[in-house]
């Protein structure tokens, strides 16, 4: 604990690197590569007017710092490329990265014009995800390069500078060897310690070529990664996470993730004091909720919804949090706030918990990754109940449900902050029904006035946190005119006979919503709708590619895990159903049935289940649930003629 608050303090006070760029000439330490001539067949496959002839990156560590070396070689090939080439910009978080700009050479008929020392940078601020609540301090030098010009050749080179944000130090890294664009050469060398363990990802041997060497005197190896003439594959929609077709170098020398674990832990694992209102809020807690199940949700509640998300991830503030009574007297917290001060309250009521980390975007391809710090972006909580782990998120809002029916935060993946023993990430377990689950019954009754339609939907699990959060956003008569004109694209003439009505059981984390609605008999009697009277439910698969356009290279993500049921029930109308015939469809990627009865004269019943699985589909498998999601398009709308029929 000592070290960590130590180590806090020293980067609050230490300075900050320069507030632009620097420049200087590329150090000893980087082996540069004369310019490769132009190569034809890859120019001519060239995008958006700009051909990339080399992408170069260089790694090594002075003790705890890293310097990363990247050089990019361009030419100009068409007008619609000038505004795109001449415009480089630097992202950087000056408390911890310094850039030095170490080459900017126009190269015309042979001639360089070196524009290094004369092109002077603007330096912005840009938060650009503050509509997120996240302000991260990311500075951006943007350089304009003056008259460039269409067939010129663009060479520029930088050094940046990390400072580790983990005690111990930052040992891994990444690098990208194939880009979305046609590039001539890419290549990337390390200059390895020789008494660190590399471990690295794995990389496609048919196009990746690796060579490594000791190097005399230095210490170090030096691996060094190269493609050559890489030309992207076409795109393929829903790639899942973690399976992108890119070849990216990913290394790093720890064995596991216990050292991450073990350099956070002590800092999250403290104790800290509450204000003294919390305190008070804490003491109430634990007189009224008997349980340790209902005192952690209580707490949970209490951290959801008395705090605003807000991320001020300046520095230091990317990995640790900033103290509860902080965070209380501020009224916002970020993630690890909201984390950090959850597992201290819970600690307070005898409740065991840890702060984990996880990723939003990509925490599901977590096993995918080596072990480093920088694949994390999100802090959630682990809470351990009678041998169980229940994971939750702090930062989310409009939950309900306990245990048993809350929706468990959908990142697949996290590591807790749990000591050095942890060295291993841990699932975040979930069903169908828990992380979104629907189900729809409209009921069609036919008479004299035309046909009333009583629409009752159910939500449970994510979709009633959703729900339910529409309706803390959205006035009542808002709800009500949305869900008419949905109706009435499908039913012309339809009116509201009532308000929508909504019951939240937000303790068993179900919410149901009833809509009533005529459409009167002059709206469709002797119209196109009473020849093709439709009846059916959403469209399951619209997230599924509707087609192949060749053979699928990547595996495919056919959605997170959830549970659609629709039932349409028709009463009394002045025809003889005949029932559609039952389907059932079992694949990697979902599980559809569909059933219709007929009971008599008038009345009919149709019947859908569509529950999405969750998982990714291997690409040879892909077709197959193409096709199926196909047939699921196919099955989910029908039309019938509902002219009365004449006496035989």
């Amino acid at each position: 604990m000592r070290f960590l608050i130590a180590f806090l303090a020293f980067l609050s006070c230490l300075p900050a690197f320069a507030q632009g760029l620097e420049r200087a000439v590329t150090p000893d330490w980087v082996d540069e590569l004369p310019m490769p001539a132009v190569d034809p067949a890859l120019q001519d496959r060239a995008l958006d007017g700009v051909h990339y002839i080399l992408s170069d990156h260089q790694i090594r560590w002075e003790g705890q710092v890293q310097h990363s070396y990247g050089r990019t070689v361009l030419q100009v090939i068409d007008r619609a490329g000038l505004e795109q080439a001449a415009t480089i910009s630097f992202d950087f978080d000056p408390r911890l990265e310094e850039i030095i700009l170490t080459r900017l050479i126009i190269v015309r008929d042979g001639e360089e014009i070196n524009l290094r020392d004369r092109v002077k940078e603007e330096v912005l601020r840009r938060e650009e995800r503050l509509d997120e609540g996240i302000i991260d301090g990311t500075l951006t030098a943007w350089l304009q390069v003056p008259d460039l010009r269409v067939g010129d050749v663009l060479d520029y080179s930088s050094i940046r500078v990390m400072k580790p944000l983990v005690p111990g130090g930052e040992r891994s890294g990444y690098s990208t060897l194939e880009w979305g664009v046609p590039v001539q050469l890419s290549r990337t060398v390390v200059l390895w310690p020789e008494d660190w363990t590399m471990l690295t990802a794995p990389l496609p041997e048919d196009r990746v070529v690796h060579v490594e060497a000791p190097v005399p005197g230095k210490g170090v190896i030096r691996h060094e990664w190269q493609r050559l003439g890489h030309i992207p594959d076409r795109w393929e929609e829903n790639i899942p996470p973690g399976h992108e077709p890119e070849a990216i170098l990913r290394f790093t020398a720890e064995a596991d993730w216990g050292f991450l674990s073990t350099a956070l832990t002590p800092y999250y694992a403290a104790d800290y004091p509450l204000t003294p209102a919390w305190e008070g809020k804490v003491a109430a807690i634990a007189a009224t909720n008997f349980t340790p199940e209902a005192r952690a949700i209580a707490a949970l509640r209490l951290v959801q919804e008395e705090l605003r998300y807000v991320s001020i991830s300046v520095a230091a503030g990317g990995y640790f949090a900033r103290l509860p009574e902080e965070v209380i007297a501020s009224g916002f917290g970020d993630c690890k706030d909201k984390s950090l001060l959850l597992t201290v309250i819970l600690r307070r009521l005898g409740i065991e918990a840890d702060v984990a980390l996880t990723d939003i975007d990509a925490g599901h391809a977590l096993p995918l990754e080596v072990p480093m710090p920088g694949v994390f972006d999100h802090a959630i909580v682990r809470i351990r109940d009678d041998g169980q782990s229940h994971w939750v998120d702090p930062t989310a809002s409009h939950q309900g449900g306990d245990f048993s029916s809350a929706t468990p935060p959908d990142y697949g993946w996290a590591l807790p902050l749990a000591g050095p023993g942890q060295t291993a990430l841990e699932a975040i377990p979930t069903t169908p029904a828990r992380a979104w689950s629907t189900d729809v019954t409209e009921a069609y009754l036919f008479s004299d006035l035309g046909v009333m339609l009583e629409v009752r939907s159910r939500y449970a699990g994510g979709a009633a946190d959703s729900m339910r959060a529409r309706w803390a956003t959205t006035p009542a008569r808002t709800m009500s005119e949305d869900y008419l004109a949905y109706y009435q694209e499908r039913y012309p003439g339809l009116t509201l006979t009532r308000d929508m009505e909504m019951t939240d059981d937000r303790a068993a984390n179900t919410l149901t919503m009833i809509e009533r609605y005529l459409l009167p008999k002059a709206a469709f009697s002797g119209t196109s709708l009473e020849k093709e009277f439709p009846f059916g439910t959403e469209d399951f698969a619209s997230n599924l590619p509707d087609r192949l356009p060749g053979p699928r290279k990547s595996p495919l993500y056919a959605g997170a895990a959830s549970e659609f049921r629709h039932h349409v029930v028709v009463l009394n109308a002045p025809m003889t159903f005949e029932a559609p015939p039952t389907k059932l469809l079992d694949n990697p990627a979902f599980r559809f049935e569909f059933s219709g009865r007929v009971d008599g004269p008038g009345s009919m019943k149709l019947d859908w289940t569509y529950i999405r699985k969750g998982e990714v589909v291997a690409a040879d498998a892909a077709a197959q649930v193409v096709e199926d999601g196909g047939q699921v398009y196919d099955l989910t709308w029908f039309t019938w003629d509902i002219r009365p029929e004449l006496p035989q």
